[in-house]
């Protein structure tokens, strides 16, 4: 096994499929899956340039929870 030094791999995971699955989890009997992908991916945009990135998930998440709660 390799120690994942030199890797090519990003260093942070990608949080979109968490994020959909949190928000389809909670919204998916009331909002269409389009909508949450589209919000999942406007909230995750939104936090796009920031230096410090361990927060971003749940920023978006709280973010597109916020978004989908006025859709109602």
């Amino acid at each position: 096994m390799s120690s994942g030094l030199g890797s090519s791999a990003p260093s942070v995971a990608d949080p979109l499929p968490a994020l959909l699955r949190q928000l389809e989890e909670e919204y998916g009997d009331d909002v269409s899956p389009e909508t949450i992908d589209r919000v999942a991916k406007e909230s995750l945009g939104d936090f796009q340039g920031v230096k410090v990135r361990d927060f971003v998930p749940v920023f978006a998440w709280r973010h597109a929870r916020q978004r989908l709660r006025r859709a109602f």
